[in-house]
C-alpha cells in the first residue's frame, strides 16, 4: 500500500510539473516516463531480461537474503509504476 501511494504521489508531481512548465497536453508523456522508468526497473530485478540458463545460474547460485531483496525491488518498483501508468493511459485518452 506505501508504495501505491508513492506512485500516486510521483503522479501528482508529474502533473504539477507538466502544469507549471508545459500545458495539460504532456501530462500524459511525462507520467508515462515515469511509469517506464519504474517499469524497467522492475524488468531489471525480475530477470526478465536475460536468458532462461542464465536466470537459471542467478537463482542457483544467489543467496535467500539476495532473492528476497530483488524481489521486494521488483515488486515494489511495480507498484509505483502502476498509478503512473493507469492515470497516464487516462489522460492520453481523454
Amino acid at each position: 500500500m506505501k508504495y501505491l501511494l508513492i506512485g500516486a504521489l510521483l503522479s501528482l508531481i508529474g502533473i504539477i510539473v507538466s502544469l507549471v512548465f508545459w500545458d495539460i497536453g504532456m501530462v500524459y508523456q511525462i507520467l508515462g516516463a515515469i511509469a517506464l522508468l519504474f517499469i524497467v526497473v522492475a524488468m531489471i530485478f525480475s530477470g526478465s531480461l536475460v536468458s532462461g540458463d542464465r536466470m537459471r545460474a542467478n537463482v542457483a547460485i544467489e543467496s535467500d537474503t539476495n532473492r528476497e531483496y530483488r524481489n521486494k525491488v521488483f515488486t515494489s518498483s511495480f507498484l509505483i509504476a502502476m498509478p503512473n501508468l493507469i492515470l497516464a493511459l487516462l489522460f492520453y485518452f481523454l
